[in-house]
């Protein structure tokens, strides 16, 4: 008899741990397909939508607003820093008052590079000026681009000969007594010797650089 009744616990413990088991694995399986289903349930076309408007506008909020293209400021709204005044002579392999690297004030080259005073073609036809480089709306950087190349004309009251000479450096210096620094070849158009009186005026920006015709 108490065989038999350890064997019947026996079964019956195992009957229990079965179903225990049996219960363990039904609820996994029904607690991965609630998973399941939750994953794989479709998201409303109204939420999509209106998370999307949301995310759109928090990286258009995110984003700075686009800089408006500065007005391109004309001859007409700048004052050249004289109107008239004496002139030096400047620039070439020959002139000593100048180290071999140093550079031009204007960045008159191809891009916009600052070229060497050494390297001006004497022959040519440049000037410099003490110009104004707090232009309304632009940087000191962008007042130098402003400047550069502009087409200045300069004539010799005295003779009546004019030429037009492309801006490339600021200068002179205030304590050489010259209000404009004009290339070799410039002064030599003109018939003007270092300190001579010169009349100065924006010329036609299209013009070409070189003498005035009197006709003109």
């Amino acid at each position: 008899m108490a065989e038999a009744k350890t064997g019947s616990k026996k079964a019956s413990g195992k009957a229990g741990a079965a179903d225990s088991t049996s219960s363990k694995r039904s609820a996994k399986s029904s607690k991965t397909t609630t998973s399941g289903a939750r994953k794989s349930a479709p998201k409303k076309p109204a939420e999509t939508a209106a998370a999307k408007k949301n995310a759109d506008e928090g990286q258009a909020a995110s984003k700075p607003a686009p800089k408006q293209p500065a007005t391109e400021t004309s001859l007409e709204n700048v004052q050249l820093p004289a109107t008239s005044g004496k002139a030096g002579v400047f620039g070439g392999p020959k002139d000593r008052g100048i180290k071999p690297d140093d550079k031009l004030g204007l960045p008159t080259g191809q891009h916009f590079v600052y070229e060497r005073v050494r390297s001006l073609n004497p022959k040519s036809f440049y000037c410099s000026m003490r110009f104004d480089l707090h232009i309304e709306h632009k940087s000191p950087e962008e007042g130098k681009r402003w400047w550069a190349n502009k087409r200045i004309l300069v004539t010799n009251p005295a003779n009546g000969l004019a030429v037009v000479a492309r801006a490339v450096d600021i200068g002179p210096h205030e304590n050489t007594g010259h209000d404009i620094g004009l290339s070799p070849g410039a002064a030599e158009a003109l018939g003007i010797e270092p300190g001579a009186e010169v009349e100065i005026a924006f010329a036609d920006q299209k013009a070409p650089l070189g003498p005035v015709s009197k006709e003109e």
